[in-house]
């Protein structure tokens, strides 16, 4: 009776032990990009990038993911706050400077409280460097999914002695 007893309980722990590697695995495989973060409106970036450059980015894995928060004065973004960083701080500085000076048109009529602005700032290890890239969008009810309520940008962050070779212009 003890031997059946015992081969039970091993079965249960083998099981156990089998569930925790595969799904440590699985999670050492994943590979985060813009197309799996909760909330990042995928749809903005694609409707706004050229399609041969959302396809390189929405496969390219994400270094760390940033949300700013601001107010929009005069259709431009200011006042950014880091709301959320994934970069242990290293790049919440550099958000906020990203995301201050966005412009984008706001319909704002009758009021003098500044509508608010949400920006997604991803930031990619590229083979030339850093880059980040920051989509803003009017958070006011229905203005998110407006096109004229958007700004995109992608900045060279030069962090960690990273140097962007200057383009050669044609004379």
């Amino acid at each position: 009776m003890e031997l059946a007893q015992l081969t039970g309980m091993k079965i249960p722990f083998a099981l156990l032990l089998l569930v925790v590697l595969v799904s440590h695995s699985l999670a050492a495989g994943s590979v985060r990009t813009m197309e799996n973060i909760p909330g990042l409106p995928v749809g903005a970036f694609r409707s706004e990038l050229p399609a041969k450059i959302y396809h390189q980015l929405a496969t390219e894995p994400i270094k760390a993911y940033l949300l700013v928060r601001g107010q929009i004065i005069n259709n431009t973004v200011t006042g950014a706050r880091v709301v959320r960083s994934e970069g242990n701080g290293i790049y919440d500085k550099v958000a906020v400077q990203i995301a201050n000076g966005m412009s984008l048109y706001t319909f704002t009529i009758g009021t003098r409280i500044p509508s608010t602005v949400i920006v997604h700032i991803l930031i990619y290890q590229l083979p030339k460097g850093e880059h980040a890239l920051a989509i803003a969008q009017d958070d006011t009810v229905g203005a998110a999914n407006l096109i004229y309520s958007r700004s995109i940008r992608m900045r060279f962050l030069g962090l960690k002695g990273d140097t962007e070779t200057p383009k050669k212009v044609k004379k």
